[in-house]
């Protein structure tokens, strides 16, 4: 059976478990949390050096995996084992019908004293396959890439929020949006990033000072800061934000910026296009937060319809150059921004 990582979650706290668990997918916050739930909450602490096993895949087999699903547990009613990085296991990795065959028998048929999960990274089964059907058939299948798990660009301020609160913390809007403008939707960076406030934190209320001292992000030179310098035409903190990426190119790659500002100006070019002026409108329309919404709405009074299509033009222009489809003389990045600088100031 397929289920979401909320409805997951949700089962695993009201208690409701499964025998057979599939996690599976490139999105590994979700099979990670799942996994770790389970390996720090599911057999008492004082059990688990009996009756959890934790198997990888490149240094296990199959058959030892289904030799520990089968044993019983000590002292216990439960026994748990993880096969971490499963894709690696033989079963997963070769057509030898011998191995499948002993894990379909298992899957239906599995030891009721036995929890097992198994977390694929990076990967997912063939849906085709008799493997899979078995495990859809049988067991709880996760897959983090599927539309239900995502988290799209515009959910990210509220998913931090909610992460922030379930840890008892509180996060101000300025440090919300400077950690979800400049790590995205990548949900692992987010969460570690978080626990590098927690660890430090004396109080519950996380701060842009936070952000900026335990993450490693700019209060000033960030792409948050970036698209204020554009929606004002500031030519000042413009000029000095692009020459603090274009002195720090491992944390800001020329080709992340130039996706940011074509981002921003399709998105500008879509509201302007449609004369859209209210707030709420603009962030269903584009996908961003009513936060986020105020600086386009700025921005529409600052920027031409042309003016927006020539910029994206440019835009376009200098990603092909940025891939050496176009040869230039001068240094690349430097050249870059200094083309990109003098198309935003431009009145």
């Amino acid at each position: 059976m397929i289920e979401t990582y909320t409805q997951i979650s949700q089962n695993l706290k009201n208690g409701k478990f499964s025998k057979i668990y599939l996690l599976m997918g490139e999105e590994t916050f979700f099979t990670d949390k799942i996994s770790n739930f389970f390996q720090n909450e599911f057999i008492d602490e004082s059990l688990k050096e009996f009756n959890m096993e934790i198997h990888y895949g490149k240094d296990s087999s199959i058959l030892k995996v289904l030799n520990s699903c089968k044993s019983f547990p000590m002292m216990s009613d439960k026994k748990l084992i993880i096969v971490k990085e499963a894709q690696e296991l033989d079963v997963f990795k070769t057509k030898n019908n011998t191995y499948l065959n002993h894990l379909v028998e298992y899957i239906k048929n599995p030891n009721q004293s036995s929890t097992v999960i198994y977390c694929i990274k990076n990967k997912k089964l063939d849906k085709r396959g008799k493997l899979y059907k078995s495990f859809l058939e049988h067991a709880i299948v996760l897959d983090s890439d599927a539309k239900e798990n995502k988290i799209y660009d515009n959910q990210i301020p509220k998913w931090i929020r909610d992460e922030v609160q379930n840890k008892n913390f509180t996060i101000n809007d300025d440090a919300l949006f400077l950690m979800s403008e400049n790590i995205g939707n990548n949900l692992v960076k987010i969460s570690n990033a978080l626990k590098k406030i927690y660890i430090n934190k004396t109080n519950k209320t996380i701060d842009i000072k936070d952000v900026e001292s335990y993450v490693g992000i700019s209060r000033d030179y960030n792409y948050f800061e970036l698209q204020d310098s554009l929606v004002e035409k500031n030519l000042i903190k413009c000029s000095k934000i692009f020459n603090y990426f274009n002195s720090n190119q491992k944390t800001f790659p020329i080709q992340k910026t130039i996706i940011y500002l074509f981002s921003f100006y399709y998105k500008l070019l879509i509201i302007k296009s449609k004369n859209i002026y209210n707030l709420n409108t603009i962030s269903s329309t584009i996908s961003v937060h009513p936060f986020v919404a105020k600086s386009y709405l700025t921005a529409l009074s600052n920027y031409s319809l042309l003016e927006i299509k020539l910029i994206l033009k440019t835009i376009k222009k200098l990603d092909s150059i940025s891939k050496g489809i176009y040869r230039i003389n001068n240094d690349g990045n430097s050249l870059l921004l200094e083309t990109l600088f003098k198309i935003f100031i431009k009145k």
